[in-house]
């Protein structure tokens, strides 16, 4: 690093210890902060972790409708009020206002988490001399076309994703994911070989997220999350039709659904007469979604086998919650799904989410107490073990002390 702060060999990750002491770090990310989201609850974690570890976190969002819980006093928020109606345009307005935002505040680490941003820290790293590190979660040639279909079809600004996609990945000094699936997909887009990388995948806390103190009264499903089309919520709802017809069990499922995403759903359930079966909770946070977990018997994540989850990969964080609280989960079996849970042993995975397929996997794990109680004690050592928040963060601190400030 050319300026403002060095690694001392001494420093240790360990106890008390601020092995990051002295180190400002501005982490980008171009959307409403605080949310519900899982990214909401990934970059509370991640800068939680920075700040515990002794730096001083600048977080530079878009500005959000409604405050969340506080954050650690070393971590500083600063919100951009942004009007612009239309994502590209307020994309572009948040870059050039994020690269003034650096300026001032002269960070020795710039972390950022998508392309627009992204634009701004690679700018100010290379004329600062400090280290940008990219977190990549999603790339938006791969993740618009499912929120905004004319993206999808203008293959020419598609280009211009990938392009400035690949340059962002040539030009951090470090990238950072969160899943292996995900870590090879980059490395064929063409991550430098010298560059440094990191797999971090998400977590849960297990202090929080816990089994409760009863089992439920009665066998319930549990959906937790968007209804994008490769989350699989379509076939799950056909999939209830199926289960429901052998086991009196509802579904639950809760998460944002967008206008525009409510009314298909609503005609699907009426269509399949599941309307005294399915309840569309909204979106649930804190102890009300600990509990609505608590209440269910098995848990469900019906990822599409499409490119985004195939190529890109991901990692749920409802897979980890759902499994620090116990439960029983029936996932695809994808190869980022494989990174979490192993079949048989800590979870249920079903080849595809077709419809048939995932209610004989809900219909066998629903009249199978001792499976539930038995996979689902396992899927809890495993979190408590090696999936905590605690351990992103130690593996977050120890990969800056290691390899970003050393560049």
């Amino acid at each position: 690093m050319k300026r403002g702060f060095e690694v001392r060999e001494d420093d240790k990750v360990t106890g008390d210890a601020k092995p990051l002491s002295g180190l400002r770090v501005a982490y980008l990310a171009f959307e409403g902060f605080p949310n519900t989201k899982g990214s909401g609850t990934r970059i509370t974690q991640l800068t939680t972790g920075l700040a515990r570890a002794g730096a001083e976190v600048f977080l530079i969002t878009l500005g959000a409708k409604q405050l969340a819980a506080p954050h650690p006093a070393q971590v500083t928020l600063r919100p951009l009020k942004l009007m612009e109606p239309n994502l590209l345009a307020r994309g572009l307005a948040f870059r050039d206002r994020a690269l003034r935002e650096l300026v001032a505040l002269r960070p020795h680490v710039v972390h950022f988490r998508g392309v627009f941003e992204g634009e701004a820290a690679v700018r100010y790293a290379a004329r600062a001399g400090v280290p940008a590190v990219f977190e990549v979660n999603g790339l938006p040639s791969v993740e618009l076309p499912y929120h905004y279909q004319a993206v999808g079809e203008h293959p020419p600004l598609l280009g211009k994703f990938r392009l400035l996609e690949q340059r962002l990945l040539t030009e951090a000094q470090a990238v950072i994911t969160q899943s292996q699936t995900t870590l090879r997909f980059l490395e064929d887009r063409g991550i430098p070989e010298d560059t440094p990388r990191l797999v971090l995948p998400n977590a849960a806390d297990p202090e929080r997220f816990t089994p409760g103190a009863a089992p439920p009264s009665e066998p319930r499903v549990l959906y937790v999350g968007a209804t994008q089309a490769w989350q699989g919520v379509a076939e799950l709802l056909m999939a209830a039709r199926r289960w429901t017809a052998e086991v009196p069990a509802p579904l639950d499922v809760v998460g944002p659904i967008h206008p525009s995403a409510r009314r298909p759903i609503e005609r699907l359930i009426r269509r399949l007469k599941l309307e005294s079966h399915v309840h569309l909770l909204g979106p649930l946070t804190g102890q009300a979604l600990i509990s609505r977990v608590q209440q269910s018997t098995v848990c469900v994540a019906p990822l599409r086998r499409d490119r985004r989850n195939l190529r890109q990969g991901c990692s749920p964080i409802k897979l980890f919650e759902y499994m620090s609280c116990g439960r029983l989960t029936v996932a695809t079996d994808l190869s980022c799904v494989r990174e979490i849970i192993t079949h048989g042993e800590t979870g249920h995975l079903v080849a595809a989410p077709r419809p048939k397929l995932l209610a004989e996997a809900l219909v066998a794990t629903l009249t199978n107490p001792q499976a539930q109680q038995q996979i689902g004690a396992a899927a809890r050592r495993t979190i408590q073990e090696k999936a905590t928040w605690a351990h992103r963060q130690r593996a977050l601190v120890h990969f800056y002390r290691e390899s970003v400030l050393t560049r």
